[in-house]
């Protein structure tokens, strides 16, 4: 007071209440009520301006919270996994001993992130219900063939041949985990591949989906957003990636994020981060369990003078539900194929049966290829999808499903 003297603070003090009100206000402090149980003794709702305040503090880095705490809570409703089949790929197995091969800026194996998340994710799935095989469980894989120990063709066919606990063979899923690589040290988000056409793996998208979009939030990449999620495999090579070509069940491969970005590729080297990505790709498939896969009763199939009938009963892939007695199958979605030309439908929602006709088949013995389609009100498509029809010389038709994607014979 003594430096400036009265007048003089008089004098200032208008600019002083100027220069206030024109500087924002510090934040208000975040409202602790959201972090308590509402149950708790004086616990009391935050007011909407609060919440406008939390608002008007958004920080766009805030994304890249790579340091929040991890929690990995039991999905309820994980019990949708429950009996499924399910292989994990880990990729890039066996070549240790390769310099540089797969390996990011300070020398961090791309082989090892990919075998500790997926025995996590194993765990995870494993404690859900769900049966899972990896692919390789050290460095390199056992196979009974050689000549197939470490080969694309060998993984898948775990996959195709696996036996499943209801007497069938073949996985509901087969996942093949692995991390990017680029030479922009600063690109890093998820990508979800699929084989081929996106017709030709709608199974496959339909959970691979689910699982990019959980990858994007829960690993919070600052790439997350810049570029599709899902992109096929002929993106890359002209015949796809090989272990998704010989697959013969579901398949996608992930690629979590990038092991070439410098700070990505420390993260990866630690075990809680691999949780928080397996974590994501469990996330992922709880949801597109809970949402069902539909199928179908195997098609009843008559071919008489060039005419070909086949009814097949559609069943959504849900849980008696409140509303499992209304429709769940999308009308739109039905449609029934005979060597790649579309089939008459009708469809009776009371006993639920889709029923096709169609004329200009060859007389007498022959196979054909017929597909079936048709998707629930989650969108989720139904698995299998093709049949083959082999009619007999003395008129009858025997009816094998075959395991491969939807219009897939356009793909080999």
């Amino acid at each position: 007071m003594h430096a400036f003297g009265l007048r003089t603070w008089i004098l200032l003090l208008p600019a002083a209440l100027l220069w206030a009100c024109a500087c924002p206000p510090p934040p208000a402090a975040e409202p602790a009520s959201h972090l308590h149980d509402v149950t708790s003794e004086g616990w009391q709702p935050a007011d909407l301006a609060q919440a406008m305040a939390l608002l008007d503090r958004r920080d766009e880095h805030a994304w890249e919270d790579h340091g929040r705490a991890l929690r990995v809570p039991r999905h309820p409703a994980e019990k949708y996994l429950d009996g499924w089949l399910i292989v994990l790929d880990p990729g890039h197995g066996g070549k240790a001993d390769v310099a540089g091969y797969k390996r990011g800026p300070t020398g961090v194996r791309e082989a090892e992130m990919n075998l500790r998340v997926a025995r996590l994710l194993r765990r995870l799935l494993q404690d859900a219900g769900a049966d899972v095989l990896l692919t390789r469980e050290g460095e390199t894989s056992e196979a009974a063939d050689d000549r197939l120990k470490d080969t694309h063709e060998r993984r898948a066919r775990i996959a195709n041949r696996a036996t499943r606990a209801d007497g069938g063979v073949g996985a509901d899923l087969f996942v093949s985990l692995h991390h990017n690589a680029s030479s922009k040290p600063t690109a890093n988000y998820p990508s979800i591949w699929f084989h081929g056409e996106a017709d030709w793996s709608e199974v496959a998208l339909d959970a691979a989906l689910a699982v990019g979009h959980r990858l994007g939030a829960e690993l919070r990449n600052a790439g997350t957003g810049i570029t599709s999620v899902l992109m096929s495999d002929r993106q890359m090579y002209a015949n796809g990636f090989a272990v998704l070509r010989h697959a013969r069940v579901p398949a996608f491969l992930i690629e979590s994020s990038f092991f070439s970005h410098p700070q990505e590729e420390q993260r990866l080297r630690d075990a809680l981060y691999n949780l928080r990505e397996a974590y994501a790709i469990y996330l992922g498939l709880v949801e597109y369990a809970y949402g069902g896969r539909p199928t179908q009763s195997t098609p009843t199939v008559r071919v008489h003078g060039g005419r070909i009938r086949v009814e097949t009963v559609l069943v959504d892939g849900l849980p008696g539900w409140w509303g499992s007695d209304r429709q769940r199958t999308l009308s739109s979605t039905m449609t029934v194929t005979c060597d790649g030309e579309r089939l008459r439908v009708s469809y009776d929602p009371a006993s639920r049966t889709l029923t096709a006709e169609g004329d200009g088949l060859a007389e007498g013995a022959g196979e054909h290829v017929l597909g079936v389609h048709h998707a629930n009100l989650y969108k989720h498509h139904n698995w299998p999808q093709r049949y083959r029809v082999k009619v007999r010389a003395d008129g009858g038709v025997d009816v094998q499903a075959l395991h491969a994607p939807f219009a897939g014979e356009r793909s080999r």
